[in-house]
């Protein structure tokens, strides 16, 4: 029973489960478990002793099965555990990462050419192998995605440090690579880290590409940043349609590449490339920062997506923090306004109950 209720290991692209399915259900099984325990302690009986019995083998053969195949968390330690170990991984990525970084830049000056070509080859090469061979073996993958993460360091190592061997002259197309070898190294086993970095590659490419054709410096994405704010809100519709384990990150980049220029743009004028008078500029951000943020926050809501409900949050604290320090801090009395912002903040609640409510009528 429980062999034909569970899809075949390995199948996640093709109808079956993936981790996050897996670990989804295991939460229902648990939060199952615990209201069936506090229902029989209240006297409710729902099911009898065989019924009982049944579901408990069903659930017991599913929970292992997923498992062994997912290494799912079956209980709030492991959870922990899990949560403490993906700190570890990432805090292992930068470091390992900056080891390397450091040991080339070390060694760079005594060594010919040839071996500095040589040696920044090997790096992701090596790193790669490494992540193959510990993904391969290790089933939680942790050192997979730590590898990963320096495979990716070593080839943007090896990108700059070959253009400046061979005096080649500085192009986007670098952030093109980079995007494609992280994306590249990320999908086939789901890593979010280098995921969210091949993304955050592209969607800058695209924002200096539209500089460089038309002759301009491809530096100026970061000076003028509405090419790069528009180019991720473009992408952002695409990104659900991949997998469902790199969702989160990807939506979580994108939004940070869309919410974070509209920021700096609603104070800073002078960033826009926009030729309309200063003033003017600045209201038309300021104005669309705030519907934005009003945006994002329902969206957040209406599809219980917790990630894009902070995100938006966020925003429209820093949005309504920075317009009145703008505003008011210097001539306003600071007990006024603090009490202004209290009362801002008490409307916020206010406003997110309701949206609360009204996403609780539409799901019942």
């Amino acid at each position: 029973m429980a062999d034909s209720s569970l899809p075949p290991p390995g199948n996640a692209d093709q109808g079956g489960l993936s981790k996050d399915d897996a670990q989804e259900r295991a939460d229902q099984i648990e939060a199952f478990r615990a209201e069936l325990a506090q229902l029989q302690a209240e006297g409710v009986n729902p099911f009898s002793t065989d019924q009982l019995s049944e579901v408990a083998r069903h659930h017991d053969a599913l929970l292992q099965r997923m498992a062994g195949e997912f290494d799912i968390d079956l209980t709030q330690a492991e959870r922990r555990m899990s949560l403490g170990m993906r700190i570890a991984s990432g805090f292992g990525a930068a470091t390992l990462t900056a080891a390397v970084v450091s040991f080339v830049y070390q060694v760079w000056g005594s060594i010919p050419t040839a071996g500095q070509v040589s040696l920044l080859t090997a790096g992701p090469v090596v790193a790669i192998a490494v992540m193959i061979v510990a993904g391969t073996v290790e089933r939680t993958r942790y050192i997979a995605a730590v590898m990963a993460v320096v495979a990716c360091g070593a080839f943007v190592l090896q990108t700059v440090l070959l253009g400046q061997i061979f005096n080649l002259r500085g192009s986007p197309h670098s952030l093109l690579l980079w995007g494609l070898f992280a994306l590249a190294v990320a999908y086939p086993w789901r890593f979010v880290l280098p995921f969210g970095l091949g993304l955050l590659s592209l969607v800058c490419y695209v924002a200096a590409l539209l500089f460089w054709v038309p002759g301009a410096a491809w530096v100026s994405a970061i000076e003028r940043p509405e090419p790069l704010m528009l180019s991720a809100a473009v992408a952002l519709p695409l990104v659900s349609r991949v997998p469902r384990e790199l969702i989160v990150a990807g939506r979580t980049v994108l939004l940070v590449l869309v919410l974070g220029p509209l920021l700096l743009l609603s104070g800073l004028a002078e960033l826009s490339l926009l030729s309309w008078d200063a003033s003017l500029v600045r209201g038309l951000y300021q104005l669309a920062a705030a519907l934005v943020a009003v945006v994002v926050i329902a969206i957040g809501v209406r599809r219980s997506q917790d990630d894009v409900v902070l995100i938006g949050a966020l925003f429209a604290g820093a949005f309504v923090l920075t317009r009145f320090v703008d505003w008011w801090w210097d001539w306003m009395p600071r007990y006024l306004f603090f009490l202004i912002l209290a009362a801002v903040a008490l409307g916020w609640i206010s406003a997110l109950r309701v949206l609360r409510r009204q996403a609780a009528v539409r799901t019942a």
